[in-house]
């Protein structure tokens, strides 16, 4: 087994922890609300997936491996401050398998860095925190879990366009007072707001 997949596995969890996240979809006939990375916070109501189990997961979820998800199982998913810690060449891929899950009609809504934000509200100016590094390149002090580092950043204008390649429809920039329950988590699509961008489209 290669070193980087070892610590693939430490952050990620093992195959075994998969089978019953995954087990748990569309179980009950009902398309689902998917909270994806959700870290520790809880949306109430959703189900609520990690690489790591926490106290707010529902199960955990490898986004490498979604071959198992069912296809259609979703009506909506979340996934927050993500899409920077997937590899660019397989992010296309990620997006793809996330709009198969959903049902036809469902939404993907998405928040990322902002490089743009990040340039401006921490590098040029703090009103977002001085901490330009941390944003740009994640935790990348981290021994225990590596894959918290960032592997790419985003303009609005660039993860739209990404997302329209990944063949979602209606593509468009959403605004966190459109979703009071998203709000209210008050995770870093709120608390980073200036340093994000923010996508949404439909399968």
């Amino acid at each position: 087994v290669r070193p980087d997949s070892i610590l693939f596995r430490q952050r990620w969890g093992r195959p075994e922890q998969l089978v019953p996240a995954a087990s748990r979809f569309g179980q009950d006939g009902r398309a689902l609300r998917l909270h994806i990375g959700c870290g520790t916070k809880h949306l109430k109501d959703w189900f609520n997936v990690d690489g790591v189990q926490t106290p707010a997961t529902d199960g955990v979820l490898d986004l490498y491996q979604l071959q198992g998800v069912p296809s259609g199982c979703a009506s909506w998913i979340y996934w927050s401050h993500g899409p920077e810690h997937i590899h660019p060449d397989k992010l296309p891929g990620v997006l793809r398998d996330l709009r198969r899950i959903l049902v036809a009609g469902g939404k993907l809504t998405v928040a990322t860095i902002d490089l743009r934000g990040i340039w401006e509200n921490r590098f040029l100016s703090p009103k977002n925190g001085s901490a330009w590094n941390a944003a740009l390149y994640g935790e990348t002090d981290s021994h225990h879990h590596p894959f918290l580092a960032h592997r790419q950043a985003f303009t609005q204008d660039t993860l739209l366009v990404l997302m329209a390649r990944c063949e979602f429809r209606n593509v468009r920039r959403w605004a966190l007072a459109e979703y009071p329950e998203i709000n209210d988590l008050n995770d870093y699509a709120r608390s980073c707001a200036l340093v994000t961008c923010y996508g949404e489209g439909i399968a």
